[in-house]
């Protein structure tokens, strides 16, 4: 089946489309927010609280990993 590309807007819990999409009922498809609103403080505080704890061993693995995966810069001409 070939793919199509449809806009729509939400509207509640239901997706307006803006032109028929041709699609029979039933047809299973994937839905890609575009543009971003503007989050509110709330939604960031809420991002925060619901991250993952992070220990200093954490912290001091990933510095190890960084520093272990450093490379000499090179210029243009070859020269370290």
């Amino acid at each position: 089946m070939a793919e199509t590309t449809c806009r729509g807007v939400v509207r509640g819990s239901t997706i307006v489309m803006e032109r028929d999409a041709n699609l029979r009922e039933g047809t299973e498809v994937l839905i890609t927010p575009i543009g971003r609103r503007k989050a509110a403080p709330r939604d960031l505080l809420d991002v925060l609280n619901a991250s993952p704890p992070v220990t200093r061993e954490d912290v001091d693995e990933l510095l190890r990993l960084i520093k272990e995966g450093k490379r000499p810069v090179r210029h243009g001409d070859g020269e370290v």
